[in-house]
């Protein structure tokens, strides 16, 4: 008879050893994290290059904007294709803002940035024309337009508009609506409807003379789907004879059926064949 095995003792518990990882593993997790945040930092470097080389829009019935602007310790430029170039020194402080697309307007105001990174101006006072100068108050500094650009001068505007230009031989030189059938029915505006389907040019020059002949050349300056500066129309107005030379002005109307769609329109006015005079005007 065997005797009776001795009770069975078990070694004492020892937890395994936990599993190496592998640092093949751990170098992909880290280079595809670095992978995403490379091609995200490239991605957004490519959305802001082409932000910053397209401009933005400048709506028709804000196209007085446009231009080169001064005032006290600032000076602001606005392209036709809708950068900024803003500084401004007050004292010690400076701002400055520098090729940058308009984003939207808001009312008069404008904010101008890249993505969601914006700035508005604040624009206590739209362009108008204030005794013969483009005027506007923004952000509560009053600044002046240099000629050239933009549209022309409200009604209440007297003498060559500025954003136009005269060779001499022109004491005044406006836009007007005729508002009746009668032609000596008209009000002097720069602003005109799409509905409108006749824009008048009024002539002022200082001295009327036999012989002379008078025209103009009408051009699509920064219309949506038109090319650029596009010669819409001519109108000419018979030689001057001795009973026109009395004239105090002679007016050349530009007619559409359809009207004229939105944009900045410029008008050219021509003496003996040469330009002595231009004047700009917006549809909206």
């Amino acid at each position: 008879m065997q005797p009776f095995p001795p009770p069975y003792t078990p070694p004492p518990y020892t937890p395994p050893a936990p599993a190496k990882k592998s640092s093949n593993t751990l170098i992909w997790v880290l280079g595809g994290c670095g992978c995403v945040s490379i091609l995200a930092i490239a991605v957004f470097a490519i959305l802001l290059l082409i932000s910053l080389s397209s401009g933005g829009t400048i709506p028709p019935d804000k196209q007085a904007y446009i231009g080169n602007w001064q005032g006290d310790g600032v000076t602001l430029n606005i392209s036709g294709d809708g950068k900024v170039n803003w500084r401004s020194q007050k004292g010690n402080a400076s701002k400055s803002v520098e090729n940058l697309p308009i984003q939207r307007f808001i009312g008069d105001d404008f904010e101008v940035g890249v993505g969601p990174f914006t700035t508005r101006f604040t624009v206590q006072s739209a362009p108008k024309m204030i005794a013969g100068r483009w005027t506007m108050t923004i952000e509560g500094t009053t600044v002046t337009r240099d000629g050239g650009g933009g549209s022309t001068p409200d009604d209440s505007s007297t003498g060559i508009p500025d954003g136009g230009s005269s060779s001499g031989g022109l004491r005044d030189l406006k836009m007007a609506r005729l508002t009746g059938s009668n032609d000596d029915d008209m009000t002097f505006t720069s602003t005109f409807d799409t509905s409108d389907t006749k824009i008048t040019c009024v002539i002022y020059p200082t001295k009327i003379l036999e012989g002379e002949t008078y025209g103009t050349r009408w051009y699509a300056e920064r219309v949506p789907r038109l090319s650029r500066d596009k010669l819409i129309g001519e109108v000419d107005f018979p030689t001057i004879t001795k009973e026109t030379s009395r004239l105090t002005g002679i007016r050349l109307s530009l007619t559409s059926d359809s009207g004229f769609p939105p944009g900045l329109y410029r008008v050219e006015v021509i003496r003996d064949g040469a330009v002595i005079g231009t004047t700009r005007f917006t549809v909206q």
